[in-house]
């Protein structure tokens, strides 16, 4: 569990010692959010908030993660050593643990671009809807995700890497599974990125999230590196919630929402926890189908109906789904404490269900 927690006890104070000064340097910056015309009245008041502060997760993660990698090494080596496992534990523990979990950085740093180029540019037109086009987005999170599914097939062995596991069986999808790991990644990082749109809402769930999936990872092999990923991760998101909770200091952004999402589905991905992440980011996914429902929904009623008939019939009074109960009258602060008891209950039930839907790490 070290290489759980001691990332993010590090990721914690590094956010909290520097926090202030990156919320102070993004405002001087004229890093700061345009809201959006189609938010609540009630957000209104936030235009101007400073944004990008996803790199002060990036940075927190980036700095403490090797903490916990280090403590995976030390491991590594005592378990490789009584066992004899390893003729050259280090190259073993660097093939095996320490790369998959570069790896998901990797992902967690490109992802983290896009959404910097995204915040770039609605900051310096103050337009909400002046980043980058929805196709080009898209398009690059495809680009990060095909890089990490190109990767996949590189160091797959024996086809495990293309399977998915659900109690004590693996279903092989074959070369359709790199097509799975693209529309994962880009599913999640669409996800929180939908779900950042309260204050400390995508944060909160995002610490909830990756501290329950690192802890089944650590329980179930002690040695693996990723877990001090989830740890580093949950730490920057815990020193950045006490900034963006409201009212808030800072947003994190596009620059933080797609990193976090991708981020957490490449390190699922690399131990097989893909389904278990569904369970226990249940927030997200009721977040993007919302939206999907919303959109999809809408469009066949104009086409069936007229554009009339299907503004007055939407599913939802407004997506995605928290600003639903917005409109339903609950206070922000009511909505946010609500998702992050949601999440909790999606969390107690992810770790019940880990034995049937993740083998813990990488056999």
């Amino acid at each position: 569990m070290a290489t759980l927690a001691l990332p993010f006890v590090v990721a914690l104070l590094l956010s909290l010692l520097f926090g202030g000064k990156v919320v102070e340097a993004l405002a001087n910056a004229k890093a700061r959010q345009p809201v959006s015309e189609d938010a609540p009245d009630a957000h209104k008041i936030k235009h101007g908030t400073p944004t990008m502060g996803g790199l002060l997760i990036l940075a927190a993660t980036l700095i403490a993660a090797p903490f916990g990698l280090w403590q995976s090494y030390t491991r590594y080596l005592e378990l490789a050593g009584g066992a004899n496992a390893a003729s050259n534990p280090t190259i073993s523990w660097l093939l095996r643990i320490c790369a998959p979990a570069c790896m998901v950085l990797i992902v967690f740093v490109l992802a983290c671009g896009i959404g910097v180029l995204d915040d770039l540019g609605k900051a310096r037109k103050k337009l909400n809807g002046a980043g980058l086009s929805e196709r080009t987005k898209l398009g690059l999170q495809v680009a990060v995700a095909a890089l990490f599914a190109g990767y996949l097939a590189l160091v797959g062995v024996n086809g495990i890497t293309t399977a998915l596991y659900f109690n004590g069986y693996w279903l092989d999808l074959g070369v359709f599974y790199y097509l799975f790991v693209i529309l994962y990644l880009c599913f999640f990082g669409n996800a929180v990125n939908f779900t950042d749109g309260l204050d400390g809402l995508a944060s909160g769930t995002t610490l909830i999230a990756s501290l329950t999936l690192g802890a089944v990872a650590a329980f179930g092999s002690p040695a693996l590196g990723v877990p001090a990923f989830y740890g580093a991760f949950a730490g920057a998101c815990a020193g950045f919630l006490w900034f963006n909770a409201h009212p808030a200091r800072v947003f994190m952004g596009d620059t933080g929402s797609l990193a976090l999402g991708m981020g957490l589905a490449a390190a699922a991905i690399v131990i097989k926890q893909e389904a278990l992440l569904l369970v226990v980011g249940g927030v997200y996914v009721a977040e993007i189908l919302s939206m999907m429902i919303q959109r999809y929904v809408f469009k066949y009623r104009r086409i069936k109906h007229g554009i009339e008939f299907a503004k007055a019939n939407r599913v939802f009074r407004r997506a995605p789904l928290h600003h639903h109960f917005e409109e339903l009258g609950w206070k922000e602060t009511q909505v946010v404490a609500r998702f992050y008891v949601a999440a909790l209950a999606f969390a107690a039930l992810g770790v019940l269900l880990a034995p049937y839907l993740s083998i813990g790490g990488v056999r």
